[in-house]
């Protein structure tokens, strides 16, 4: 045996989704921590009217961070090109959003409550029209979901959003719960 390599055999994980779970968590922490405390360095605390923008500022680096974990899906390409548009206004503006551009949170917001609102013609229209009219609405949902044609393709992006959104509060959870003494 002293002569001999030792061959290495590979390990495989029975569990593919875990892999991927903790490879996202690695880069959207490697992106989200530096960029908290850069803010952190760069922000005076006592004044209240920051508060407004530090809190936008906080917002677009948690979703950058999910951007940058989630790459090379068409939904994280349209969040990332919506996120640095808003942002570009934002400086563009010295820090404070016009009033035609509104929050991505508070639209995100909005287009939730228009979509979980019960709608009583529903009943009276054929299957194929209520599939097409949930589709339409799902689209809505995932950034750049209104661009993808294939319906395949845009549940398998909703799929990937929906996965990264809960893996983005699972991790945010778990910071909130180290770092609240």
């Amino acid at each position: 045996m002293e002569g001999s390599a030792a061959k290495r055999r590979r390990v495989y994980s029975l569990e593919p989704n875990k892999i991927v779970e903790a490879v996202f968590a690695r880069k959207y922490l490697s992106y989200l921590v530096p960029a908290l405390t850069k803010m952190k360095e760069n922000t005076d605390y006592n004044k209240e009217e920051h508060s407004d923008s530090l809190k936008k500022g906080v917002k677009f680096e948690v979703d950058m961070a999910m951007v940058l974990s989630a790459q090379g899906s068409a939904w994280s390409n349209a969040l990332k090109l919506s996120l640095l548009r808003e942002h570009n206004q934002y400086v563009i503006n010295g820090g404070a959003l016009s009033s035609s551009s509104s929050s991505s949170s508070s639209s995100t917001a909005r287009k939730l409550m228009a979509n979980c609102e019960y709608d009583q013609n529903l009943t009276a229209v054929t299957a194929e029209e209520n599939e097409k009219e949930v589709m339409r609405r799902l689209r809505r949902l995932v950034p750049g979901g209104e661009e993808i044609s294939s319906d395949q393709e845009m549940l398998a992006e909703l799929k990937s959003y929906v996965r990264c959104l809960q893996m983005q509060v699972n991790i945010l959870q778990c910071l909130a719960q180290a770092h609240s003494f």
